[in-house]
């Protein structure tokens, strides 16, 4: 098959550049890229597509933006370590907690996340003047986290950002490019990214969004109502009104791929339905109920992004009471009312779809007392091949608030709504409210939130991977942990995280209060149901550090650093003091397999093999780390391993071996 020197990516979005070779070949020549050519080619399709006045163009532009772009490409330079001991049952478990810079760890593990998250929910910094803001580096960004965090440099890796500065937004802007950058690439096709932020950015950050994932793709913008009692100012020196709103961009990895959302809203079973609302102390009392539904006349149609068609219709003088009324008119128990009129349940919310903007394009607003009744066939999707029904009501497209029904009101403060109260009782967080309540904002986000930007894009089989790169402390992870206990899923989650210092806390760094609620959110759920069903409640811990390659440290070092490592990187490929387990972590990372694959030690003769696996890639990685590869062994990987990626020391095979190894596998040397 193939024999070759193990290598480093040259950038960190390698995949993309090969992706362009498949689909037009010819324009690269030499290993180069033909610009000129590849426009000649497109304009053959569509002359309409290329853009000549590069002078001006419609788009957001910042100061450093150029090297914003540069950081999203570049190759990482470190690696992940396991750390030992501050997980819970690490050895056995799917959900994993990083260390770390989350720039540099995004870059680490794009080869073997690349298309498999389900969902991202981050909280960065809002840009106020309180927040801090990344201070990314384009030369060895793994020394300088080492350098900054482990020796408390009077220099961090985080740095104010005044309005002063003279480049407040821009700054946050070139943090954020090459992050969002990242994360789109580690989006399922299907995946959905839900960004909360503040009014401060907002409006950049959505046209930032457009420019990454594409207007097209834009899912919704969710208003969150974050105070209360939030009027105009009551003194003369403050012109502004007071605020009591943040949001949430929610953007899709591609929109043609996501299937409807009305499993959020649709319940399959009636006693389910009026279960869970009474166990989470939620009631659909004040939700309307259609009563006549009026006459239906066809007005218009339109077509989805595929070119599909869109049947529209238009019902006029609709009837609505609610479901409270309705119990007190017809003298009705509640479960009456839901076994009499499940079918004509309807929240506003339920007009939230990938559609609603194309409907209202093409029939207008509607009138009080009317409602469109949308009718179409999805040819992708969860829904591909059934017909789908919508009913819009409201005429808001673009804004949807929500909060009340996840927090509720304790003297003018919002706190969570939830049962698990006590998950926070073991934490100092300096404002733990009445009954274990978080005070909200202040960075804390209420699982309930989250847990429902989870049900956004939630797949059938409840096993999709939870990426939150702003981890804070920990409130994705708690979500995930929660909610596969209300319903049994195999939900997992990436936690990245900063160690940087912890405000107003007696942890000394934030990563260690992240740990610690997840240590206490496992013992608090199974102290509730005793893990009866056996859910993964564990998390493994690992910490960004550098290359455990010798030859890979060396290639960012100067002449003289490496003759200094000459004799040591002759004796051996690897860093001195690395540890095998991590070694192969960096080597199954290099080679696309994620961290919750399985490793197992085989012991051939007097070699030692390492077998790695995943059932998401198809074939096994096979790792020796000996000097030497001894004729059992390769008699042994000649017979049992066809059609696999076997990685060794250089040294350890000799000229005979590489041949007769590559012709039956490929075979990458350290």
């Amino acid at each position: 098959m193939s024999i070759e020197e193990l290598k480093r990516p040259k950038r960190a979005d390698e995949h993309r550049i090969e992706e362009l070779k498949q689909l037009f070949p010819e324009i690269f020549s030499d290993g180069k890229l033909n610009i000129e050519l590849l426009t000649k080619l497109v304009n053959e399709v569509d002359e309409e597509i290329i853009q000549s006045d590069y002078g001006e163009f419609f788009g957001l532009q910042w100061i450093g933006k150029k090297e914003a772009r540069k950081l999203a490409s570049i190759p990482a330079s470190g690696t992940l370590n396991k750390v030992v001991g501050e997980g819970v049952n690490e050895n056995n478990t799917e959900n994993v907690f990083i260390e770390g810079d989350n720039l540099e760890i995004l870059r680490i593990i794009q080869k073997s996340y690349k298309e498999r998250v389900q969902t991202i929910y981050i909280d960065p910094p809002y840009n106020t003047d309180k927040d801090y803001i990344y201070k990314d580096s384009f030369k060895e960004p793994v020394e300088d986290y080492l350098r900054k965090t482990n020796q408390a440099d009077e220099e961090g890796l985080l740095t104010s950002n005044p309005k002063a500065s003279g480049r407040y937004h821009a700054n946050w802007l070139n943090m954020m490019y090459p992050r969002l950058k990242l994360a789109w690439s580690l989006l399922k096709p299907d995946g959905i990214l839900c960004v909360s932020i503040s009014d401060i950015e907002e409006a950049n950050l959505r046209k930032l969004l457009d420019e990454i994932f594409g207007e097209e793709n834009h899912i919704n913008t969710v208003s969150v109502k974050s105070k209360v009692n939030a009027g105009a100012s009551g003194g003369g020196e403050d012109k502004r009104l007071k605020k009591n709103m943040e949001y949430i961009h929610i953007y899709a990895k591609n929109i043609n791929e996501l299937g409807p959302l009305v499993h959020l809203y649709q319940h399959e079973n009636l006693m389910d339905l009026i279960t869970e609302m009474r166990e989470t102390d939620q009631s659909w009392k004040y939700t309307s109920v259609l009563i006549d539904l009026g006459e239906r006349r066809k007005i218009a149609t339109t077509t989805d992004s595929e070119g599909n068609a869109i049947e529209i219709y238009l019902r006029e003088n609709i009837k609505r009471t609610t479901v409270n009324q309705l119990m007190k008119t017809e003298n009705l128990s509640e479960e009456e009312v839901y076994k009499k009129y499940l079918d004509r349940i309807f929240s506003d919310t339920n007009a939230q779809s990938s559609i609603r903007t194309r409907v209202i394009e093409a029939a207008g607003n509607l009138e009080p007392g009317n409602m469109y009744e949308v009718e179409y066939v999805p040819r992708s999707g969860r829904m591909k091949g059934q017909k789908v029904t919508h009913h819009y009501i409201s005429n808001s497209v673009r804004r949807v608030i929500w909060l009340n029904d996840v927090v509720e009101e304790v003297d003018g403060t919002l706190f969570k709504k939830e049962r698990l109260s006590t998950l926070w009782d073991d934490i100092d967080y300096n404002n733990v409210g009445k009954e274990g309540g978080i005070s909200y904002p202040n960075g804390k986000k209420p699982i309930e939130l989250i847990k429902r930007c989870i049900k956004i894009n939630d797949n059938e089989e409840k096993n999709g991977i939870i990426l939150d790169f702003f981890a804070g402390s920990g409130s994705t992870g708690h979500a995930v942990l929660d909610m596969n206990r209300e319903d049994g899923g195999k939900r997992k989650f990436i936690l990245v995280q900063l160690p940087e210092e912890a405000m107003d806390s007696s942890f000394e760094v934030i990563t260690e209060l992240t740990k610690q609620r997840l240590i206490n959110s496992t013992e608090q759920l199974n102290d509730l149901d005793g893990n009866n069903n056996n859910i993964d409640r564990g998390f493994s811990v690992y910490e960004l550090a550098k290359s455990n390659v010798q030859k890979w440290e060396n290639d960012t070092m100067d002449v003289n650093r490496l003759n200094e490592n000459l004799e040591l990187f002759s004796n051996s490929p690897f860093t001195d003091g690395a540890q095998e387990i991590d070694i192969l972590i960096e080597l199954m990372l290099n080679q696309g397999f994620p961290l919750n694959s399985l490793i197992k030690k085989d012991e051939i003769g007097e070699n030692v093999l390492w077998v790695i696996e995943h059932e998401l890639v198809p074939f096994p990685l096979v790792v020796c780390l000996d000097e030497i590869l001894y004729q059992s062994t390769e008699s042994y990987l000649l017979n049992n391993f066809e059609k696999t990626t076997f990685i060794c020391v250089d040294d350890a095979l000799n000229d005979k071996q590489k041949i007769l190894l590559s012709e039956r596998k490929n075979v990458k040397t350290i």
